[in-house]
C-alpha cells in the first residue's frame, strides 16, 4: 500500500473478492460484499477500496449501499484510517445526490467507534437533509446511537 501502512496477511475471502471485483457483473459485486465477512487484519486494505466503491456514481447503487454497510462490521485499529472513513461517510451523507447512499452512509456514522465526536454535526446535518425519508431515518439512528450510549 502507498500510504505507508504494511499488510501482513489477508484472509482468503478478501483477497478473492478484491481480485475477482473489476469483472464481476454488479448483482454479483453486491452479493459478494453482502456476504463479505472480514477478519481483524483485512480493515486497512478494505477501508480505500470500500470508500472507492461507496463513492463511486458509475457504480449501481445497491453495491454502493452494500460497500457502505460493510463498514459497521469492521474492526478499526488505525484511529486516522477510522476518522478518514467517518468523515467520507459524513460527506457522502451530506452531499450525494442519492437518496438512499445518503441515507445508508448517515446511519452508519452512527455504527461506527466515535461516533460522539460528530453528533453535533450529524444533528445540523440531519436538520439540513431535504427527503423527509431520509430526515427521520437519520434522526431514528441517532436517537438510538444516543440510548446505547447513555447505557
Amino acid at each position: 500500500m502507498g500510504d505507508g501502512r504494511t499488510v501482513t496477511h489477508l484472509s482468503e475471502q478478501v483477497q478473492e473478492l478484491l481480485a475477482a471485483f473489476p469483472t464481476l457483473t454488479a448483482d454479483e459485486r453486491r452479493a459478494g460484499l453482502r456476504i463479505l465477512v472480514p477478519a481483524d487484519g483485512d480493515t486497512p486494505v478494505l477501508v480505500p477500496f470500500l470508500l472507492s466503491v461507496a463513492e463511486s456514481t458509475d457504480e449501481e447503487d445497491l453495491v454502493r449501499l452494500e460497500a457502505i454497510s460493510v463498514f459497521g462490521i469492521l474492526t478499526f485499529d488505525d484511529a486516522e484510517l477510522l476518522d478518514s472513513c467517518r468523515e467520507r461517510m459524513i460527506a457522502l451523507a451530506a452531499e450525494d445526490d442519492d437518496w438512499d447512499v445518503r441515507n445508508a452512509a448517515g446511519c452508519i456514522v452512527f455504527d461506527l467507534p466515535g461516533a460522539d465526536a460528530v453528533l453535533g454535526r450529524m444533528h445540523e446535518l440531519i436538520a439540513a437533509e431535504p427527503e423527509d425519508f431520509v430526515r427521520e431515518n437519520l434522526a431514528a439512528a441517532a436517537r438510538l446511537f444516543e440510548r446505547r450510549r447513555s447505557g
